[in-house]
């Protein structure tokens, strides 16, 4: 049974210099892959007890060291990891955490490719998009496709690309009114991913909408919850924080308390917010952009005084007689 000091002395062997959080479970160290140029910025979080292990900076993780030693390390490194921590064989080869793989649905066109195309179909998804504001460069920017067979058909799609480029979510959206289910996506821990990262500039201020299809609407440094809430274990408020990436909350004015809960957990981790008024309009996809970028300028910063005058002003007042 390796103890913790046995871990440490591994883990100082394998990266470097250490640091220990106070809970006595959690290091921090170099990262080994983006970490090289400052040898003091030790953000490369490991958990001694799961093995699990992030970037705050470059974002790489894993669900054990080993993985991350074998891609970014030395192999001698990965091998004693796998001897001495690991109760169980793992392919070491594989370097990536075992995840379901994602795959845009068969046939999948690029809009950008077929404006001209005479496919019905094609047709039919290009005019939904343009009678609701999208130009021909929003079909590049989003890569919208769509398909001309199977369950996807008539529906216009957005794929999600990660760090790397690698896609990892699409979110297929319905063009006609009398499909029973509007939104398909793909199977995906959304906790895990950020949609569309490849496009994201964290020293700027990050758009957060509900879904992908509000995306088309706001400006370009943005991504989406895939749903109205925000985990503090989740990959994207991760990146937030460690980057201290101020952010424009923009979502449905129904979830008008969850926007409040999420901004109060991000102003406690030092994040400057702004929460969006979306006045009369129920989604940011209901917006033009015009309307968008109005509302964008009159959004103010959040603060703990705001959150408490907004609670008090939900409290329902009334005769105690």
């Amino acid at each position: 049974m390796e103890t913790f000091t046995s871990k440490i002395d591994f883990i100082r062997h394998a990266l470097g210099d250490v640091e220990i959080a106070r809970d006595g479970v959690n290091v921090a160290t170099v990262c080994p892959n983006c970490g090289s140029e400052s040898r003091k910025k030790k953000k490369f979080s490991i958990n001694t007890e799961s093995w699990n292990c992030h970037c705050w900076v470059c974002g790489i993780k894993g669900k054990n060291l080993g993985n991350i030693l074998f891609k970014y390390s030395s192999s001698s490194s990965s091998n004693e990891f796998k001897r001495r921590f690991l109760c169980e064989k793992i392919n070491f080869s594989n370097t990536d955490d075992i995840e379901e793989k994602i795959d845009l649905p068969d046939g999948f066109t690029p809009l950008c490719l077929n404006l001209q195309s005479k496919d019905p179909d094609i047709r039919d998804s290009i005019d939904y998009l343009k009678k609701r504001g999208i130009s021909h460069n929003d079909f590049w920017y989003f890569k919208i496709g769509s398909v001309t067979r199977g369950r996807f058909r008539r529906r216009v799609i957005i794929p999600s690309f990660d760090l790397e480029g690698n896609l990892n979510f699409f979110s297929a959206r319905a063009i006609d009114s009398d499909v029973y289910r509007k939104y398909i996506n793909s199977n995906a821990k959304k906790s895990n991913i950020i949609f569309n990262e490849l496009n994201i500039d964290w020293s700027r201020e990050l758009t957060i909408t509900e879904g992908p299809f509000d995306l088309l609407k706001c400006n370009q440094n943005a991504t989406c919850l895939l749903g109205a809430t925000l985990s503090k274990n989740s990959y994207l408020f991760k990146r937030i924080v460690s980057n201290r990436t101020p952010v424009l909350l923009s979502l449905d004015s129904d979830a008008r308390g969850k926007s409040l809960k999420i901004a109060d957990m991000l102003i406690n981790y030092s994040c400057h917010v702004r929460v969006m008024d979306l006045e009369n309009f129920q989604d940011v996809g209901e917006m033009s952009r015009f309307d968008f970028e109005r509302l964008k300028e009159k959004s103010s910063q959040w603060s703990r005084e705001g959150s408490i005058m907004e609670k008090i002003s939900t409290i329902q007042t009334g005769s105690l007689f």
